[in-house]
């Protein structure tokens, strides 16, 4: 029986395999989906405001994780494990986290978070962010740079 509503929106591209395999998960078996808790938390916690997150956005989400300008895999929120994207548009810059769950019921990388921000960042901005006041483990990521668009490169 299922509590929400989930959504399937892709498999992991290769290069988010690859970076997960350099640090010992293996991805390969997951699928990416989104769902309705997901969704209504976006929406009360980042749906306001001049960079509020709204419908169209969510359409976003497959191009961010398919080919984001950065990438942090495989850190450890509250003992959760986490992937961070970032995508950079004019104007916006859209963030988006997922949750790794792999078990016997999940096989997925689930929806946590999503916004957006107003200016560009770097890696070393997009860490700060991911931390989140320090409450982030990123001793053990790979770290991912866009190179022309594709996912592959390392901080």
């Amino acid at each position: 029986m299922s509590f929400f509503n989930k959504e399937t929106i892709g498999q992991p591209e290769k290069w988010l395999i690859e970076a997960a395999a350099s640090i010992g998960l293996n991805f390969s078996g997951l699928i990416h989906e989104i769902t309705d808790h997901f969704k209504n938390h976006v929406f009360k916690r980042h749906g306001q405001g001049v960079l509020s997150i709204n419908e169209k956005d969510f359409d976003r989400i497959p191009e961010i994780i398919k080919t984001p300008d950065l990438a942090i895999i495989g850190a450890i929120r509250e003992g959760a494990l986490i992937n961070a994207y970032a995508k950079m548009e004019p104007g916006a810059t859209y963030i988006y986290f997922d949750e790794v769950l792999d078990s016997k019921r999940n096989k997925v990388l689930r929806s946590r978070t999503f916004y957006k921000i107003v200016k560009p960042i770097d890696m070393e901005n997009f860490e700060r962010i991911v931390t989140m006041n320090e409450i982030t483990d990123l001793t053990k990521v790979r770290k991912v740079i866009a190179t022309g668009g594709h996912p592959g490169g390392e901080a």
